[in-house]
């Protein structure tokens, strides 16, 4: 299967998917659902408790009042009524039913005393409902107890309360009863569940619709997102997607992912130039050992032994080319360089005792300085080594060659400054920039180089926050400086020199007139006075 049609199975695929938008939006409106419901329920439970004991505290206020009444005395400490049907009467005459409530007092059965005025009537007259009814009081009523039940009266809820009523010297059975139409009131409470559920419906689809629309506008940097990934191949990896104003976590992902992609274009360019620098570079060795191969005479003792020395240098330039590439390829890595507390007069002696052994010249250990930075000792000293080296091949033999390890007041604080000096040919304003490029060679060499020297030094310089500094002229020799941060840099925080890594010419600190206002033993301003000046014997 092609990348064409793994991308037209992906996207068909996310088509019948839910998508983050639909998602996000499903699970919101859910929870919505769940809480109003919840709220509802527990509302609403909540009132119909409370209701039902409302009624039953209004029932036992009416039953109170009878008590009040039953119980009552005169002066004499006698009753005030002798008899049921005075207490009854009393009772219903000074009763002042509540809405949706009825009180009816009964005597041996019958309906004696109501009152004047009331909301419904329990026995409205003879019919046989109203029988029905006295019926039901009669068998809930029990002589001498107060029983509080539920009965309909038609299409009435009721909650009764039936009262015995007994009066000492009287023979008759009086009942009390008062009777309220919770029923409508439970109605009042349902028609209010069904208002909420309503309106929570309509809060609902308001709550979606907002939050498609907010939602879509939220994530449609994560549609433009999966456009881009979908577009984005090993060929073309110019798109970037557009960052949405504002300063929240989809914009950060925007931005990360653009700056993903550039580390990856510049990863893919890198592999790019590096593969044809690679062919390039090799291309000619191979081509000189096929040809030398090929028109050697094997019969020929001496054509055989130049042969196989042509071979033999070929081979050995090619492993130097790749040695050097695979250095190049290592310095794009994090741990590439590895900064640790570094005596700075140690590392400057051990680098000058290996410098001072690569050719026959007067080498001079202008300046060193007494202190420790952040540095990898091992990079620093494969870089001074390679400018020795450089600087070799670019200079007479026994001509000056200088090496100082400086400590000066940069501007965003000390600053350690490696510097090599020699007194050769110089390099052209035109070339000082080029010279930092792969398998660039300038003319005026004394030997042959792969072109990737300066290149590693610039990488060892960039490795540790800084720069390579270069100062020359035709004629004048050149000055090659490494400058970094004495200590490394907290993470966030500037470092000097962040960008290509390369300065040019113009910088008063070095090249080859960097000596003037010092004496021969290099002393000046922050260095220790230390001159050490050998030649190659």
């Amino acid at each position: 299967m092609s990348a064409r049609d793994s991308r037209r199975e992906v996207t068909r695929r996310a088509g019948r998917s839910w998508t983050v938008r639909t998602r996000v939006l499903t699970t919101v409106l859910a929870f919505m659902v769940m809480g109003l419901a919840v709220t509802g329920v527990l509302t609403y439970a909540a009132q119909f408790r409370s209701l039902d004991d409302r009624v039953h505290s209004e029932l036992l206020q009416e039953y109170s009042e009878l008590k009040l009444i039953a119980e009552s005395t005169n002066d004499d400490g006698s009753f005030t009524h002798a008899t049921v049907d005075e207490v009854l009467k009393t009772a219903t005459d000074s009763a002042a039913p509540s809405d949706n409530e009825s009180v009816l007092a009964l005597i041996d059965g019958r309906p004696a005393h109501k009152p004047r005025t009331q909301d419904f009537e329990l026995v409205p007259d003879d019919s046989e409902q109203s029988q029905q009814v006295l019926q039901k009081i009669m068998a809930v009523h029990e002589p001498g107890r107060t029983v509080t039940t539920t009965m309909s009266l038609g299409d009435r809820e009721l909650r009764v309360l039936v009262a015995s009523v007994q009066v000492t010297g009287d023979d008759a059975e009086g009942i009390y009863v008062v009777a309220n139409d919770i029923g409508v009131q439970k109605q009042d409470l349902w028609q209010s569940v069904a208002t909420f559920a309503g309106l929570s419906v309509i809060t609902l689809l308001i709550a979606g619709w907002v939050g498609y629309v907010v939602t879509g506008r939220l994530l449609k940097p994560l549609g433009a997102l999966r456009s881009a990934t979908e577009q984005i191949t090993i060929d073309d990896l110019e798109h970037r997607i557009p960052v949405p104003a504002g300063n929240d976590d989809i914009s950060a992902l925007a931005n990360n992912f653009n700056r993903m992609l550039e580390r990856i274009q510049v990863g893919f360019a890198e592999q790019r130039r590096f593969m044809s620098d690679v062919g390039h570079e090799l291309r000619t060795p191979l081509t000189i050992v096929r040809g030398t191969l090929e028109m050697t005479d094997v019969e020929d003792a001496a054509d055989v032994r130049e042969a196989h020395e042509i071979a033999t240098d070929e081979l050995d330039r090619m492993g130097r080319v790749v040695g050097d590439l695979s250095e190049l390829a290592a310095s794009a890595r994090p741990d590439y360089v590895r900064p640790a507390p570094t005596e700075l007069q140690d590392f400057a002696r051990s680098a000058f005792a290996r410098i001072e052994r690569i050719a026959e010249r007067e080498w001079v250990l202008a300046r060193t300085v007494d202190d420790i930075a952040d540095a990898d000792e091992q990079r620093l000293t494969q870089a001074v080594v390679q400018l020795a080296a450089n600087a070799v091949r670019y200079s007479d033999e026994g001509s000056r060659i200088r090496f100082s390890v400086d400590q000066v007041l940069g501007p965003d604080g000390p600053e350690i400054h490696v510097g090599v000096q020699d007194e050769g040919v110089g390099i052209a304003a035109d070339d000082q920039r080029r010279i930092f490029e792969r398998f660039t060679r300038v003319d005026g060499s004394r030997g042959s180089g792969s072109g990737l020297g300066l290149p590693i030094v610039r990488a060892i310089a960039e490795g540790h926050g800084g720069v390579v500094r270069l100062l020359s002229a035709p004629g004048r020799g050149s000055t090659f400086t490494l400058v970094f941060p004495q200590f490394t840099p907290k993470k966030g925080e500037h470092r000097q020199g962040d960008g290509d890594g390369v300065e040019g010419e113009g910088h008063e600190d070095v090249g080859p007139d960097a000596d003037q206002g010092r004496t021969e033993d290099g002393r000046g301003p922050t260095g220790t006075p230390h001159t050490t000046t050998r030649r190659d014997r």
